[in-house]
């Protein structure tokens, strides 16, 4: 009978630990490191010290990514004030494009085997369409929300984005969901998780938070 007891215990122990859903671990804690883009020029190294990438600062808002002096290809201009962050992987990199907490827009890259960097919006869409999906909302104005990167996957293959309500046109009537974050694979766009508001912040209690503390 203390034997059928013991087993009992450790089945129950069991399935509370399983049923507190998906929760940070040291070993998988998000890489949030990021470089803020703002009136001086900036460099930034890749995390494998193959590539960098060079923002001319305010008076030249280029974003340039060079593998080598003879390798270097612009990416694009970058609003100020915005923050950029290399995958841990080196494989692609996002910025917060005018990375105001208020008025911020994803922006993602991947870089290829030429050392070129490619710009894909499949991410940013997707967050912006599973948060109108969830207020009820078919088709979200452009105005309306706002997308952050929020963090990496420790090997890269994952963002960790949030998309958040910023204004009403009368085009979407939002039924009150303020904010979500979703984690979406790199390479398929594939959103793989979604979380609401304080429950994505007890799930992820490390990210950088700050852009949705004034809502």
């Amino acid at each position: 009978m203390i034997l059928g007891r013991s087993v009992a215990a450790v089945l129950l122990l069991s399935v509370a630990a399983n049923c507190t859903g998906p929760q940070e671990t040291s070993a998988a804690l998000p890489v949030t490191d990021q470089t803020l883009l703002e009136v001086p020029s900036a460099r930034m190294r890749s995390p494998d010290g193959s590539m960098t990438l060079i923002f001319g600062g305010e008076d030249n808002p280029v974003l340039t990514l060079s593998a080598g002096f003879f390798r270097r290809s612009e990416v694009g201009e970058i609003r100020t004030t915005s923050r950029a962050a290399w995958a841990p992987d080196s494989k692609s990199f996002y910025v917060n494009d005018s990375g105001s907490a208020s008025w911020s827009t994803l922006r993602i890259w991947t870089v290829n085997q030429r050392a070129e960097a490619v710009e894909t919006s499949n991410i940013r869409e997707a967050a912006i369409a599973e948060l109108g999906r969830l207020n009820g909302c078919a088709r979200v104005p452009e105005p309306d929300a706002t997308t952050t990167g929020m963090g990496w996957s420790p090997d890269g293959r994952r963002i960790y984005v949030l998309a958040q309500v910023r204004r009403q046109t009368g085009a979407c009537a939002w039924a009150g969901i303020d904010y979500i974050l979703v984690v979406a694979e790199v390479a398929t766009g594939q959103l793989v998780e979604v979380a609401q508001e304080e429950q994505a912040r007890r799930q992820y209690p490390t990210l950088p938070w700050a852009p949705v503390t004034d809502l």
